[in-house]
């Protein structure tokens, strides 16, 4: 039986909650208020559908869980009793890429390009394995690498994080966050052929080339002074 409460994200539904279905439910949801207490507002707008596995929820209990939802800025959609709610969240979306898999550090990696209108929010780190195209969104307390032209909106830190980053092959973002700080991708769409990292540096988002980058760059500087 599920002893953890689990927060996943998907592309078009919005979140799934998977509640442990043993144990007093008010305990539950107490534990289930001190983790989206516990991330800030990172959760506020969000739509859910909620899994409670074998329990049967009385409607004093069904109210009880959407107050709980609700005083965090989130909207209740379904509760589902029964059913295998893992195997569920992982069936993957007609016409949109599989809900992104945890692997281990607490990351989700999404191995398709996000399509304009779809959304991605994660507690952790958020890889793609793809681009983000222009009207998605990806928002996660952690860093997010882009292995692809970012386009649409990243957030990284949207929880305080000032250290995370925001990588990418191509960084041409709509909008870019990193904690409280916004920033813009430069004028223009100059050709880029190597990624760069998004940072925060003092007060401002400053866009670096990536570490790989600037060693071969130091390389290339030091072969032109032995050169002369």
């Amino acid at each position: 039986m599920r002893q953890d409460i689990i927060i996943r994200g998907t592309t078009r539904t919005g979140l799934v909650v998977l509640l442990p279905d043993e144990g007093e439910f008010a305990a539950v949801l107490q534990r289930l208020e001190d983790r989206l207490a516990g991330s800030g507002r990172f959760f506020a707008g969000g739509r859910v559908r909620v899994h409670v596995g074998n329990r049967q929820l009385t409607a004093e209990d069904s109210e009880a869980l959407e107050q709980t939802l609700q005083r965090a800025g989130m909207v209740l959609l379904s509760v589902k009793e029964g059913g295998d709610p893992v195997a569920e969240m992982q069936a993957p979306e007609a016409g949109a890429p599989p809900a992104p898999e945890p692997s281990p550090g607490n990351a989700l990696v999404i191995t398709k390009t996000l399509r304009s209108g779809q959304e991605v929010r994660h507690d952790g780190d958020v890889i793609v394995l793809g681009d983000v195209n222009p009207g998605a969104m990806v928002v996660a307390t952690g860093h997010i690498v882009v292995m692809g032209a970012l386009r649409g909106v990243a957030h990284a830190g949207c929880a305080g994080n000032r250290t995370a980053i925001v990588a990418a092959t191509k960084l041409r973002p709509t909008q870019l966050r990193i904690a409280e700080v916004i920033g813009r991708a430069p004028d223009g769409d100059a050709p880029q052929s190597y990624p760069e990292v998004a940072r925060i540096r003092g007060d401002l988002i400053v866009v670096e080339a990536s570490a790989e980058k600037r060693q071969a760059s130091a390389l290339e500087a030091v072969g032109a002074k032995e050169d002369r």
